[in-house]
């Protein structure tokens, strides 16, 4: 429940990213965006008269212009698998790993519940920023770190850590075990039947 907790507050951050012009010099620049804009999206998760329906809404619009799924949808597979697929299939995994995406964190608003966040300074990482933050609540406190790529003029988030365990390599972990023993129209079939628990 808890890890839930914190996973939600994963994606509300990764919301938070407006798309901005690129200060590549200045990597504490993506921190102090992440700061001003994250109140506005709580704010959404806090608002005790909404439907949770009306918060996940609202919460998408934001989130799907802001994260490069398509990027990530291609990290989960890794190089060799993703050379597996057709052109018809990576778009079909994409649409699939999007929709688990929404089903995995997206049903969790609930558990939302006054988190505190810690804000560190922005660590330049080659052509990209880290940003590291603490999530606080009660019981734990979450280490997560948000990983960003300059894309034209946009910043885009590839992958979140938390506490060390990457979003991406998760996924991927599953992903390889899966296409091991079994085939594309396998990963497929788990990718639907998880997203429609």
């Amino acid at each position: 429940m808890r890890y839930f907790i914190s996973l939600w507050i994963v994606l509300a951050m990764m919301v938070a990213l407006v798309a901005t012009p690129v200060f590549a010099d200045d990597p504490q620049h993506v921190a102090n965006l992440l700061k001003n804009k994250i109140d506005a999206v709580l704010k959404v998760l806090e608002k005790e008269d909404m439907a949770e329906a009306q918060k996940k809404k609202q919460i998408m619009a934001i989130v799907e212009p802001v994260i490069d799924f398509e990027l990530m949808a291609k990290l989960t597979l890794g190089k060799a698998n993703w050379s597996r697929l057709s052109e018809s299939e990576q778009e079909q995994f994409i649409d699939l790993f999007v929709e688990r995406l929404k089903a995995s964190y997206l049903d969790k608003t609930t558990l939302y519940s006054d988190q505190k966040v810690v804000y560190h300074p922005a660590v330049k990482q080659g052509s990209k920023v880290h940003v590291p933050v603490d999530v606080v609540t009660q019981e734990e406190t979450a280490e997560v770190l948000y990983k960003f790529y300059a894309k034209g003029a946009d910043w885009k988030v590839y992958d979140v850590e938390v506490n060390g365990v990457s979003l991406i390599r998760s996924y991927r972990s599953q992903f390889d075990e899966i296409l091991r023993s079994g085939t594309v129209s396998d990963l497929f079939e788990e990718l639907e039947r998880t997203a429609a628990e």
